[in-house]
């Protein structure tokens, strides 16, 4: 996993090991990340610790998972993006998270795109899904513009999520 680095035209992106726990902790700290991504608030530091090393034994299986996202003209963390393993449909699921400083910069767009392209060609996968709450008109801009097609709404980590897909074709990888 050490020598996987993905570089887009403003991000760096490595994959979200345990050298970035602190980075995420922080941002699930944040209130509107974490209204968007908890039902009963932020993970705690080590909730986050148990969710990392599935990320990590992800990737080892798997070959591709979650990166951190590294802001390349400042250096900094904005975002943590990618395939995790889902509890719906697939293997994968994509799923973004940044920083609230990045809101509105376009930065999951370009992550999330670049992670799929990487997972579409570093692996036999021919699906991805994502599913996000009905009310996340910005996440579902995101992943419209990326691709991802809604099919249905579906009852998920304990809430209606809207339920999205792309397929290799769709991505034309």
């Amino acid at each position: 996993m050490k020598d996987i680095r993905i570089e887009t035209e403003r991000l760096v992106m490595v994959p979200a090991d345990m050298s970035w726990r602190d980075d995420m902790l922080r941002m699930f700290n944040e209130p509107g990340v974490a209204d968007w991504l908890f039902l009963t608030g932020p993970p705690t530091r080590d909730e986050l610790t148990k969710r990392i090393e599935v990320h990590e034994a992800f990737w080892r299986a798997h070959g591709f998972g979650l990166f951190a996202v590294i802001e390349k003209s400042s250096g900094r963390f904005v975002a943590r993006v990618g395939p995790m393993p889902t509890l719906g449909p697939g293997l994968a699921e994509v799923a973004w998270s940044t920083v609230s400083e990045a809101w509105g910069k376009g930065y999951a767009s370009e992550a999330a795109l670049a992670s799929m392209r990487f997972t579409f060609a570093r692996s036999p996968v021919e699906t991805l899904s994502c599913f996000l709450r009905p009310d996340n008109t910005p996440s579902r801009r995101v992943a419209e513009k990326i691709g991802f097609r809604y099919l249905d709404t579906r009852y998920l980590y304990g809430r209606p999520l809207r339920y999205y897909r792309i397929t290799r074709s769709d991505l034309a990888v």
